[in-house]
């Protein structure tokens, strides 16, 4: 069977020249050759990941952190007056390449980038509809509620090292500090 290789895999194993402005083991963010805006950035892990569903809960905090602090950077390096934090999560959301990515986009006031969408008014019932299911499935998606911090890290067979020498971790503190 021919696999097919993915774009964003081949620019994370360095083997697709690109402008990368940050890397660690996990996360890679490149500056696109075909963009919305001069600047703009994809944020991304280096595991192959088609859709935001199939990534790992730590991995995403990690990709969305790194996608902040390059916001920051935009702003203060660009000079722009905002930017548009974009995740296309499955083709008919415009995901064209199969690798979950988050795109920060720099934005300039009357730069005629146009991303607005026109919502529309629904019925009531279609509203109440999607509210109960989502309502209802969304209560299956509660990790931990009533569990202490150290079991769900357990759970979720994390690497974090909880204690390290007897001494709480910093990470695992701040969790705590989360309402």
């Amino acid at each position: 069977m021919n696999k097919m290789k993915c774009e964003y895999c081949e620019v994370a194993k360095g083997k697709i020249k690109s402008e990368v402005v940050y890397e660690d083991k996990e996360v890679i963010a490149w500056m696109k050759d075909m963009a919305a805006f001069p600047g703009q950035v994809c944020v991304m892990p280096k595991e192959h990941f088609t859709i935001l569903e199939l990534v790992p809960d730590l991995v995403v905090d990690k990709v969305f952190k790194i996608a902040n602090k390059i916001s920051i950077a935009i702003f203060e390096s660009l000079g722009v007056q905002g930017t548009n934090i974009v995740v296309q999560n499955g083709t008919a959301a415009g995901q064209k390449v199969p690798h979950f990515c988050v795109e920060i986009i720099p934005r300039k006031e009357g730069d005629n980038l146009n991303l607005d969408w026109k919502p529309k008014n629904l019925m009531d019932d279609e509203m109440d509809t999607a509210y109960l299911m989502l309502k209802e499935e969304s209560e299956q998606l509660v990790v931990g509620q009533d569990k202490p911090i150290r079991e769900v890290l357990k759970d979720e067979k994390t690497e974090m090292i909880v204690e390290k020498d007897g001494e709480e971790n910093y990470m695992l503190k701040q969790l705590r500090r989360v309402p």
